[in-house]
């Protein structure tokens, strides 16, 4: 988490967009105010906000949606229900 070499890596996408990364640098600092505040809760909803709109752009949200849509057309292989049982989705 705290290692700098991968810090990098994930950050690299602000190469060429330094508007963005400085809002990303900005977000982060109330976050980290928060923390010194001693305000843990809001620094925690702050990160659950930010996982939630990264969320949107990860194959996971492409991925669950093609299976929500397969689910509700019925079109759903006997194998794909299986593997989504297994992570305990009720279908």
């Amino acid at each position: 988490m705290l290692n700098a070499a991968d810090w990098k890596g994930v950050l690299e996408v602000y190469a060429r967009h330094p508007s963005e990364a400085l809002d990303l640098a900005r977000q982060l600092m109330e976050i980290r105010k928060a923390l010194q505040r001693g305000s843990k809760a809001e620094a925690i909803a702050g990160i659950d906000l930010a996982l939630q709109e990264l969320y949107e752009h990860t194959s996971f949200d492409k991925v669950g949606r093609k299976c929500y849509h397969r689910a509700i057309e019925g079109t759903l292989s006997f194998k794909q229900q299986e593997k989504l049982r297994e992570l305990g989705m009720k279908l």
